[in-house]
């Protein structure tokens, strides 16, 4: 089973770096390792010493590189895409639209990042793929488009149950009628292709909220700056159901800051790497910490149906950027600028929230029986 390891934190304090030695440290061990990257920056290609493109390639023993460049990928994709609606719908020459036209929408490159890791990591070639990515919180909101689509469908999903074109054409009546049953669209075609979308997310929902297949680490300096924002990004990551394993201070060699850094990010352990000189790696590579340890650390989420209580794992915020609300049969919370759906489990829908208090770093949800039930 592959595994993929990712790092968050403020940019500028060593990612590239670290993710690097990480690919190094595992491709010691003879694991298949593929370091992938998608920053415009030629850093990784002077610390690998090696031009990287938008093809995995040898860097060194058991140790593959790749560069995503997003309007290579939106070609690749575009083609796929084409495909797949010609199952379903007639795609007419005259109107051929070619994949050098293409423009990339701000965002939809996060898209294009989370497929291709997708594909490296079904595709069964690597056991360890390390990913470095921008670390802030647009990694996190690529981490978390599995949860976010599966959402969406569950909320929107009945609307594409029993989808039929025939009965929509016969509600309209006339031309456009005519147009939408000419259309020949393959109604049992849609719904398996949707299928296959929602198994997509299935998969991606299980690797996200699985710290042996997806481990990620935080990155931060001695600098009090640094260190804010990296637990607030920590707190972010829960927000995607992301596990946090551990924590990696870039070049903080006095025991003082290690000891301050220590009390930042508790319970977490908190690793010292020394800086890279002179292309020397040994010395990261000997202070990595085991990423073989399954390193326990506190759940995204947890619920206690005894107590009728809800656990949401936040650090780094505080009772005032916290905003809780119901909707039915799910919790919003509302951190870090970003929304997370939780879905009640059956016992405790039939309640009524009691009352939701935030004790840092976890908010607190208590369930009550509602008035006038037995």
């Amino acid at each position: 089973m592959s595994r993929i390891i990712t790092f968050i934190g403020k940019a500028g304090i060593g990612h590239t770096t670290l993710a690097i030695a990480t690919a190094k440290w595992f491709s010691q061990q003879r694991k298949e390792v593929l370091f992938v990257t998608h920053n415009p920056s030629p850093n990784a290609e002077i610390l690998l010493k090696t031009p990287l493109t938008n093809i995995p390639q040898i860097v060194a023993p058991h140790l593959q590189a790749v560069q995503l460049q997003p309007t290579i990928m939106l070609d690749q994709t575009w083609e796929e895409v084409k495909k797949l609606l010609s199952l379903y719908i007639p795609m007419p020459d005259s109107e051929e639209i070619y994949s050098g036209e293409l423009i990339l929408f701000p965002g939809f490159d996060s898209l294009l990042y989370f497929n291709a890791m997708r594909q490296y990591y079904q595709s069964g070639d690597y056991e360890v793929i390390v990913y470095d990515g921008r670390g802030d919180l647009e990694t996190l909101r690529m981490l978390g488009i599995p949860g976010m689509l599966d959402w969406y469908f569950q909320r929107f999903g009945k609307m594409f149950e029993g989808f039929s074109l025939h009965k929509i054409a016969d509600s309209i009546g006339g031309p456009i009628a005519s147009a939408i049953v000419s259309a020949n669209v393959d109604t049992e075609k849609v719904q398996q292709g949707l299928e296959q979308i929602r198994s997509w997310i299935a998969e991606g929902m299980a690797v996200v909220g699985d710290a042996g297949r997806l481990t990620s680490y935080l990155v931060t300096s001695n600098e009090p700056g640094a260190s804010a924002e990296t637990k607030w990004l920590w707190g972010s990551a829960q927000q995607v159901n992301l596990i946090v394993s551990g924590v990696l201070a870039y070049q903080c060699q006095e025991s003082n800051d290690l000891t301050d850094l220590q009390q930042v990010f508790a319970p977490l352990n908190v690793t010292s790497i020394p800086a890279l000189k002179e292309h020397n790696w040994d010395p990261l590579l000997e202070a990595l910490p085991d990423f073989n340890d399954n390193h326990q650390a506190p759940l995204p989420l947890k619920i206690d149906l005894e107590s009728r209580q809800l656990f949401v794992f936040l650090p780094g915020f505080t009772k005032k950027q916290v905003k809780l609300t119901q909707h039915g049969k799910e919790l919003t919370v509302e951190a870090g600028e970003q929304r997370r759906n939780i879905f009640l489990p059956p016992d405790l829908q039939k309640l009524s929230i009691q009352s939701g208090k935030f004790e840092e770093p976890y908010l607190i949800v208590a369930f009550e029986e509602k008035q006038g039930q037995a």
